[in-house]
């Protein structure tokens, strides 16, 4: 909680900072300050220090999401938008993979010393950053009279904004009801809360699940699971934007399919691995599959957004998506270890198998409509903005 909360409504405020900055100077600099903490962490002796340095790495750590998003927005063209965000999110896949090198030099010398070495290296790539990667021109892919458009609108809000002195609370406020009035973006973040809400009780009680019932696999559960997390994750977050970008010409409805069925097939597979606990090793292939085929949707997701948002918006948007997936990844954990111990999970751990399908099979499913409107909208908007073009040439 010290670090999830502040990451999360810190990044709504660093959204709407990052539409007017300089972003890759802004993200350089986030970079360096997050690598600070890290290293102020791994000398000082004091409770609060480290807890205050946690506060602050989850706020400079939430600044990032809406800085990069944003730039890649701007790099990229719409039809390969996707590609560049899973990439972008397969780091997370990779960290979990790099992790367990963390935990060889923290078991070798100590987790000070390992915070020193990651702040170290963070601060080199925070600097790299504002050194090497170029600042983009905001809204580079709109044509000519969509440009026109957004800097009427923008003219228009900042008019708005002088004559009535609007306190900036409810600026703020506003700024992300806007988000929430765009379909699209209003249907994506839905379907994503209702996913990471049961994509949380995976990650969290899936290793209760194993270790549990299968007390006598915990070494091979961590090799496995390690290989699962990083290997499937990685392959699953690429595909989803290839596939994504290469087949949207074909039908815009590309990106919510790719969500719609890793949906739709999860629940069954965490059914078959959790239900029965008589064989590690199918339990934990059903887990494999089932990152495989659920870690295609963040790249098309946030693509969503992106392309049928405001070039204003890119950074605010991006946050406000972070900000909702995360606080249902926060809630989540409690909702289910007070449900799970009231079923008396502690006392049959074979229960956890219908406690955490239940959960999924709820919110994984209940996201599906959500993405079907969000993809039929999207396909709505993408369509008429060809049209425009093709009357504009």
């Amino acid at each position: 909680m010290i670090y999830t909360i502040p990451y999360s409504f810190f990044g709504l405020v660093a959204g709407k900072i990052s539409d007017s900055v300089n972003r890759k100077i802004a993200l350089g600099i986030v970079i360096v300050l997050a690598s600070v903490t890290m290293g102020v962490s791994c000398v000082t002796q004091s409770f609060f220090i480290l807890s205050l340095m946690r506060v602050f790495h989850g706020m400079l750590n939430s600044s990032s999401n809406p800085l990069s998003f944003s730039i890649i927005a701007d790099y990229f063209p719409p039809d390969k938008r996707s590609t560049a965000n899973s990439i972008i999110q397969a780091g997370n896949y990779i960290g979990v993979g790099v992790s367990s090198l963390s935990i060889l030099l923290i078991s070798k010398f100590g987790w000070r010393t390992c915070y020193g070495i990651m702040g170290i290296v963070g601060a080199i790539f925070g600097a790299l950053t504002m050194f090497f990667v170029r600042e983009p021109e905001r809204g580079r892919y709109l044509s000519e009279a969509e440009k026109q458009k957004e800097k009427e609108k923008k003219e228009k809000a900042e008019l708005e904004a002088q004559n009535n002195n609007k306190n900036p609370i409810v600026a703020f406020c506003e700024n992300i009801a806007l988000v929430f009035s765009l379909p699209t973006a209003r249907n994506t973040l839905i379907a994503s809360s209702l996913r990471n809400f049961g994509g949380m009780i995976v990650s969290s009680f899936l290793p209760v699940f194993f270790g549990r019932n299968f007390p006598a696999f915990k070494a091979e559960y961590a090799m496995l699971n390690a290989a699962a997390l990083s290997m499937c994750g990685l392959t699953a977050s690429l595909a989803g934007g290839i596939i994504a970008d290469k087949f949207e010409k074909k039908t815009y409805m590309t990106k919510a399919f790719l969500c719609i069925f890793g949906c739709a097939l999860s629940p069954f597979l965490i059914a078959l691995g959790t239900l029965s606990t008589g064989n590690f090793y199918l339990s934990v292939l059903c887990y494999a599959i089932k990152v495989l085929v659920s870690g295609t949707y963040s790249g098309p997701a946030i693509t969503m957004i992106q392309n049928t948002s405001p070039a204003s918006q890119q950074g605010n948007v991006v946050s406000l998506y972070f900000f909702c997936i995360t606080m249902a990844q926060t809630i989540s954990p409690a909702i289910f270890g007070a449900i799970a111990n009231k079923v008396g999970v502690l006392s049959n751990p074979a229960l956890y198998g219908p406690c955490i399908t239940a959960f999924v099979a709820t919110s994984y499913l209940g996201s599906i409509p959500f993405w079907y409107r969000a993809g039929k909208n999207y396909e709505k908007y993408m369509k008429e903005k060809d049209a425009e073009a093709a009357l504009a040439n």
